[in-house]
C-alpha cells in the first residue's frame, strides 16, 4: 500500500530522527536537498539492487521518419527497459547494437532487423528507417525531486493558478498548499494540470473561495511504498548528523535494516511465475518467416 507524504512532513520527521528539531544550523532548503539526495539513493536501490524497475515504468512512442537515424529521448529518460518496433498490429522487440556496430546497417536487410543504440540524449536506429512506422520505448524515468515554492499570487476559478516566481513542477504531480490563512481550503492535495515558467495550475476549484489573508507555499507530495519514506528520512538524518559531526552508527544500522526490508518486499512484489530469461534473438527471424 502506498502512502502519500508531503515534503513538510518528511522534513519534520527527519529533524526528529536526527534529534535536531530545534537546530538552527541547517535551513529548510538544506533539509530538502538532503531528502532529495536520500530519495535519489533509494531510487537507484529500487531500480538496480531490488530488481523492481517496473515500479516506475513509463513508455513513449517515437514516430520514425524515413532516412532519419537519431531521435530525442523522452525528457525524463533515465534507463531503457526495451524498445518495440510497431508494424501494423505486430510489435517486434528490437535488439541493441554496440557502438562498434554503428556502420554495419547493411547487414540488417529488413525493417524487422532494425536495432537501436542509446547515446547521450538520443536513440539511434540501424539501419536508418525507410518507412514511417513507430517504435515504443519502455523506460525508467528520472527520479523526481521534492520541490516547494512560496506563492505570491492566486488566480481563482474552476482551476487555480499559483504564481510562484519559478517552476519545475510537472503536469500530473501531486502537490499541496501549506500555511495559507485563514482560507484553509487552499491547504489541500491537488493535481498539476498545466505549468508555466512562473505559474502552476491545478485542478483545485477555488471559484467559491476567498483570497487568503496570509499566503503560504505549494510543495511536493510523493507516493511511498512500505518503508520508502523511512529510508529517505534516515538517509537525510545521517547527512545532517554528519554535518554536525555527530555519531551516526545507530542511524546507519537503522538504515541497513530498512534497506533490507525494502529489497525483500520489492523482490516479492509479484509472487506469480519466477523471473525467466527470454531469448529474443530469433524474434525477427520468426516475424520474417511469418510475413514472407
Amino acid at each position: 500500500m502506498a502512502d502519500i507524504v508531503a515534503l513538510s512532513t518528511l522534513r519534520l520527521l527527519t529533524k526528529q530522527r536526527a534529534d535536531m528539531e530545534n537546530g538552527q544550523f541547517i535551513t529548510d532548503d538544506e533539509w530538502r536537498r538532503m531528502l532529495n539526495r536520500s530519495y535519489a539513493e533509494l531510487y537507484d536501490l529500487i531500480v538496480t539492487r531490488a530488481n523492481s524497475e517496473d515500479y516506475f515504468l513509463n513508455s513513449s512512442t517515437i514516430s520514425l521518419v524515413s532516412g532519419t537515424q537519431s531521435y530525442d529521448l523522452p525528457s525524463d529518460f533515465y534507463k531503457s527497459r526495451g524498445v518495440d518496433l510497431n508494424i501494423g498490429s505486430n510489435k517486434i522487440p528490437l535488439r541493441r547494437y554496440n557502438f562498434s556496430e554503428r556502420n554495419i546497417g547493411g547487414l540488417f536487410s529488413t525493417a524487422a532487423d532494425m536495432r537501436y543504440h542509446i547515446q547521450g540524449n538520443k536513440i539511434f536506429f540501424n539501419p536508418e528507417p525507410s518507412s514511417s512506422d513507430t517504435v515504443t520505448m519502455f523506460y525508467i524515468p528520472s527520479p523526481r525531486k521534492f520541490i516547494e515554492y512560496t506563492v505570491t499570487a492566486i488566480t481563482r476559478g474552476s482551476t487555480t493558478m499559483w504564481t510562484v516566481g519559478a517552476n519545475t513542477f510537472q503536469v500530473g504531480d501531486t502537490i499541496t498548499g501549506i500555511g495559507f490563512l485563514t482560507a484553509a481550503d487552499y491547504n489541500v492535495d491537488q493535481t498539476v494540470t498545466a505549468v508555466g515558467a512562473a505559474t502552476v495550475t491545478t485542478d483545485l476549484n477555488s471559484s467559491g473561495l476567498s483570497d487568503p489573508s496570509v499566503f503560504g507555499s505549494i510543495e511536493s507530495r510523493f507516493d511511498f511504498y512500505s518503508g520508502w519514506d523511512e529510508y529517505c528520512i534516515v538517509g537525510a538524518a545521517i547527512s545532517a548528523v554528519i554535518k554536525e559531526e555527530g555519531d551516526v552508527s545507530a542511524l546507519f544500522a537503522m538504515k541497513q535494516q530498512v534497506q533490507d526490508r525494502i529489497i525483500a518486499v520489492s523482490e516479492m512484489r509479484d509472487l506469480g511465475e519466477p523471473t525467466t530469461v527470454t531469448d529474443v534473438s530469433n524474434y525477427n527471424t520468426l516475424w520474417n518467416t511469418a510475413t514472407a
